[in-house]
C-alpha cells in the first residue's frame, strides 16, 4: 500500500495539462425552477494544480461559489453559498464531492473534472423577489482553496507535532510524509483562487427566464 501512495503522490505531479488551466468560471446562466431562481455555472480548470495534490495527499480540498441577484443599481435581493467538498480516497482510488451531506463519486479525474464544470440547478433565491418589470443579473463568485478550511486544523496540529485520530486503515507516519510535503508546498499561501473570481450573468426579467421543471 506505501507503494501505491507513492505512486498516487508522483501522479498529481504530472497533471500538467488540466493544471494550466486557471480555476475560474466561464459562464452564468439564469433560469427558473419553481418557486425559485436557480443558475447554472460552467467553469474550467477546477480542480486546480493544488487542490490535485492536496487531495492525493489525503486531505480535502474545497469549492466555495456565492451567488447572487442584483438589480440594475446592484442592489442585493437574495442569494445563497454553495461549498463543495472534493476528495480522494486513497485505498479504493475515487474522487468524490460533498455537499450537504450527501456523496457523489467519480472513479476517475476526467469523470471529477466533467461534473465540476457543469453545475447546474443551483438556487439563487426566491422568483417573488423580483418585479416582473425588473431587469436583473446573477452575480457569482468563485473561491477554491487547496485545503479546507476546517482541514487547515489537521495541518496546524501536524505541524504542532500533535496526534490525530487517524481514518480508519491509514497509515499514521505515510499521511504525515504527505502533510509534510504538503505543508511545504502551499500552506502558508493558501491555495489558489483565495481572492476569489466573479462573473456576472446576462440581464434578464423574471418572464424570460426558462423554466427548469417542463
Amino acid at each position: 500500500m506505501r507503494r501505491t501512495a507513492a505512486v498516487l503522490w508522483l501522479t498529481c505531479w504530472g497533471l500538467v495539462a488540466w493544471a494550466d488551466e486557471a480555476p475560474r468560471l466561464v459562464d452564468v446562466t439564469p433560469s427558473r425552477m419553481g418557486d425559485q431562481v436557480v443558475c447554472r455555472l460552467q467553469t474550467v480548470g477546477v480542480p486546480g494544480e493544488k487542490q490535485l495534490q492536496s487531495m492525493r495527499s489525503g486531505l480535502e480540498s474545497a469549492v466555495e461559489l456565492t451567488l447572487a441577484v442584483v438589480d440594475e443599481n446592484e442592489k442585493f435581493l437574495g442569494g445563497r453559498s454553495v461549498s463543495l467538498r472534493m476528495a480522494f480516497d486513497l485505498w479504493e482510488e475515487v474522487f468524490s464531492v460533498g455537499q450537504n451531506g450527501e456523496e457523489r463519486r467519480f472513479q476517475s479525474l476526467a469523470d471529477l473534472q466533467v461534473y465540476l464544470s457543469d453545475l447546474t440547478h443551483l438556487s439563487v433565491g426566491p422568483a417573488a423577489l423580483l418585479k416582473p418589470d425588473g431587469r436583473y443579473r446573477i452575480k457569482a463568485q468563485l473561491v477554491v482553496h487547496a485545503i479546507a478550511p476546517d482541514e487547515q486544523k489537521r495541518v496546524e496540529d501536524v505541524i504542532a507535532g500533535e496526534q490525530r485520530p487517524r481514518r480508519e486503515g491509514q497509515d499514521q507516519q505515510e499521511a504525515s510524509v504527505s502533510l509534510g510535503r504538503l505543508i511545504r508546498l502551499f500552506y502558508k499561501g493558501g491555495g489558489e483562487g483565495q481572492d476569489g473570481q466573479e462573473l456576472l450573468s446576462g440581464w434578464f426579467t423574471v418572464g424570460e427566464l426558462a423554466d427548469e421543471t417542463h
